[in-house]
C-alpha cells in the first residue's frame, strides 16, 4: 500500500494538489490548520500554517513549505522561490508579522514537505543550514515523499477508515483500472463500505457519528484522487470517470441519507468529491476532445455497426455530462468562465455527432438517456439549429428502421440481442419482440417540440400508425420514491410510474397545453422532489440517470414545453398589437 500511495504523490502537482491533501492530512493528526495555501496572496513563504502537539507532546506552530518531485541544488538556492530564500523570508516576516497574538508565545517547527527526496548534493546544504538557524524556539525539518506515505497510511487510510481486507479491493482495483474490460467491481465494492454500507436508515445522529462520516468521507476523496491518478497513467481515463460518477452519487446519498444537507463540513467533504469528478471530467474531455473532432474519429472508418454506435452514444452521454457540468458550476461562477466551458464542450459535441455518422442511429432504446442529456446541453447553450438537423437525421432513421424491422433501436437493451439482430439469427417473432415498446421514439417527438421543430412532430405524430403500428409508445416518471434510490442504483424498478400506450395529439399546440396541465396538477411530481435540485445539484439526477441507465425523467424537459405556451401567446399578442 505504502508504494501505491508513494506513487500517487509522485503525481501531485504542488498548486491546488498536494496543498488539498496536506491540511486533511494534518487534520487526522490531529494538527489543526490555521491557514492554507492560496493563489495570488503574499503568504511569506508558508503555504500551510498549523497548530498541535509535536513528537514530544508540546503545542506548536507548525508552517509547511511546500514542493514537488526530487530536491535539487537549484531548488535549494536559485531564485526567489528556492527553499533558502523561503526559508529566510518566514524568518525575516512571516514570524515578525503573521503570526498572531495566540500563537506568538508557541515553539515554531517550519516544515519543508515533498513529495520526493533530498538529492545527496542538497542534503548537505540543508543539514548546515538547519544547524545554523535551530534555536529554543525554532526547529526546522523535512518532510519527504516516504514520510507522507507513511502518514497518509498511518491517518487517512488507518483501518478505522479502511479496515486491511478493504485495503486489498484498493489494490486489486489500482491494478485493474487500466484494462478496459475490467468491471470496476473493486473500487465500487471499496465505496460502498465507505459510503452506502453501514446505514441502519436514522436520519438522526450524534457529534461522533458526524465526525466518523465526515472522515469516511475523505477517505473516498482520497480513494477516487488515488484511482483518477492512476488511471490517467495507465491512460484509462474512462474508468475514472465511472468510478468519479459512482463515488458522487454515492456521497450525495450518504449526505442526504444522514440528514447532514445543512451540515457543512459533510456538504464540504461532498463538495471536495464532486470538485475531483469535475478535474476528472475535464482531463477526459482535453484527452479524447481531437478524436471529437476528427472526422470518424470514434469509428475510424469502420462504418455504422452495432460496435461503433455503441461506443458513439457512450461518448455523447460523456460529453454532454461534462458539458452539463459546467452549466450547474456557472451558477457559481462571476467570472463566465464556466459558461465558456459550457459553450465549448457543446461546440464539440455538435462536431463529435456531425463527424460521425452513426449519430443519427441509436441502436438501443436505453439511448434515449444519452440524447436526453445531450438534447439537455444543447438546449442550455443555445444550439436549437444544430439540435433540428440532428433530430431530423435520427428521426427519418429511426422511423425507416422501425418499418424494415432492420437497425432499429431495440427494447431490451441487450447488447446479445443486438448483435442477434445484427447477424439475422432472428425469427420474426423474436424481432417483432425487439421492437414492441419504446422510449426513444416518443423521447425525439418530445424534444422536437422543446426545439421548435413542429413539421418534424408532425411527421413523426402521423408515422405512429404507420412505422411505429403495433409499438407501445412510453416514458416512465419519476415520483416521490425516486429520490430514496436514484443516487444509489437504477430507479425505475422499485420507483416512478409509467405513461404507457402514449398517442400524441396529431396538433402541437394541444401537446404544449397537455404539458402545461401536467406541470401545474398534482399527478406528476416537479423536480422539487429531488434534494439534488432543490440544492442546485441538478446536474446529479443527470448523471445517475447515465450511470445506472435510469430513464431520463420527463419532468427536465416539460417545463421548457410548458415554456412556449406563454413565447407563443406574446408573440400572438405582439402581432395582433
Amino acid at each position: 500500500m505504502k508504494l501505491i500511495i508513494k506513487e500517487f504523490l509522485s503525481q501531485l502537482k504542488e498548486s491546488g494538489e498536494l496543498d488539498r491533501l496536506l491540511p486533511d492530512l494534518l487534520s487526522r493528526m490531529k494538527i489543526i490548520p490555521i491557514s492554507r495555501a492560496q493563489i495570488g496572496v503574499r503568504q511569506n513563504g508558508v503555504d500551510v500554517a498549523a497548530v498541535g502537539k509535536d513528537d514530544h507532546g508540546i503545542k506548536t506552530l507548525f508552517l509547511f513549505v511546500l514542493k514537488v518531485g526530487d530536491l535539487g541544488r537549484r531548488d535549494w538556492d536559485d531564485g526567489v522561490n528556492a527553499i533558502r530564500a523561503t526559508l529566510n523570508q518566514i524568518q525575516d516576516s512571516y514570524l515578525r508579522t503573521s503570526v498572531r497574538a495566540e500563537h506568538k508565545g508557541l515553539p515554531v517547527k517550519v516544515v519543508v514537505c515533498s513529495t520526493g527526496d533530498l538529492r545527496q548534493e542538497t542534503t548537505q546544504d540543508f543539514t548546515g543550514y538547519v544547524d545554523g538557524h535551530t534555536t529554543s524556539s525554532l526547529a526546522f525539518e523535512f518532510w519527504s515523499g516516504d514520510r507522507l506515505a507513511d502518514l497518509i497510511e498511518e491517518h487517512l487510510l488507518d483501518e478505522y477508515a479502511i479496515d486491511p481486507s478493504e485495503r486489498a479491493d484498493l489494490r486489486r482495483a489500482i491494478a485493474l483500472i487500466g484494462s478496459r474490460d475490467y468491471d470496476l467491481r473493486h473500487a465500487y465494492k471499496l465505496l460502498r463500505k465507505l459510503l452506502i454500507d453501514n446505514h441502519n436508515g436514522n436520519a438522526h445522529v450524534t457529534v461522533a457519528q458526524r465526525k466518523r462520516f465526515i472522515r469516511q468521507m475523505k477517505t473516498a476523496a482520497l480513494v477516487l484522487e488515488i484511482i483518477f491518478r492512476w488511471a490517467n497513467e495507465e491512460g484509462n481515463l474512462l474508468n475514472a470517470f465511472k468510478v468519479g460518477e459512482r463515488c458522487s452519487l454515492w456521497a450525495w446519498e450518504f449526505v442526504r441519507s444522514r440528514n447532514l444537507l445543512k451540515y457543512r463540513p459533510a456538504m464540504a467533504a461532498f463538495w471536495n468529491i464532486y470538485q475531483i469528478q469535475c478535474r476528472i471530467s475535464e482531463a477526459y474531455f482535453h484527452k479524447l476532445r481531437p478524436y471529437f473532432l476528427a472526422k470518424d474519429g470514434l469509428s475510424v472508418f469502420a462504418g455504422e455497426n452495432v460496435l461503433v454506435t455503441d461506443k458513439v452514444y457512450e461518448q455523447i452521454g460523456i460529453l454532454a455530462e461534462i458539458g452539463l457540468l459546467q452549466i450547474r458550476n456557472a451558477s457559481d461562477d462571476n467570472s463566465g468562465i464556466a459558461a465558456q466551458n459550457a459553450n465549448a464542450v457543446a461546440d464539440v459535441l455538435v462536431r463529435l455527432v456531425k463527424n460521425n455518422p452513426s449519430s443519427g442511429s441509436p441502436r438501443l432504446d436505453g439511448n434515449s438517456i444519452e440524447l436526453s442529456l445531450a438534447f439537455m446541453l444543447l438546449a442550455a447553450t443555445g444550439k436549437s439549429d444544430d439540435a433540428k438537423e440532428w433530430l431530423d437525421s435520427i428521426a427519418n432513421r429511426v422511423s425507416y428502421a422501425f418499418r424494415t424491422s432492420a437497425c432499429f433501436p431495440i427494447a431490451t437493451d441487450s447488447f446479445d440481442d443486438l448483435v442477434a439482430l445484427e447477424m439475422g439469427d432472428l425469427t420474426q417473432s423474436e424481432v417483432d419482440k425487439l421492437k414492441d415498446l419504446s422510449t426513444l421514439v416518443p423521447t425525439i417527438m418530445y424534444w422536437s417540440v422543446v426545439f421548435g421543430h413542429d413539421e418534424l412532430y408532425g411527421m413523426l405524430q402521423n408515422a405512429q400508425s404507420t412505422s411505429f403500428n403495433g409499438v407501445c409508445l412510453q416514458l416512465w416518471y419519476a415520483d416521490e420514491a425516486t429520490e430514496q434510490i436514484v443516487y444509489r442504483e437504477p430507479a425505475q424498478y422499485e420507483s416512478g410510474t409509467t405513461e404507457a400506450p402514449i398517442q400524441l395529439p396529431l396538433d402541437v399546440n394541444d401537446l404544449i397545453a397537455r404539458e402545461g396541465r401536467k406541470l401545474e396538477s398534482d399527478a406528476i411530481v416537479g423536480l422539487d422532489a429531488f434534494s439534488a435540485v432543490r440544492h442546485g445539484m441538478f446536474v446529479l439526477v443527470m448523471m445517475a440517470c447515465r450511470h445506472f441507465r435510469t430513464p431520463f425523467a420527463p419532468q427536465f424537459w416539460m417545463p421548457l414545453i410548458a415554456a412556449r405556451s406563454g413565447k407563443e401567446t406574446l408573440a400572438e399578442e405582439g402581432t395582433a398589437s
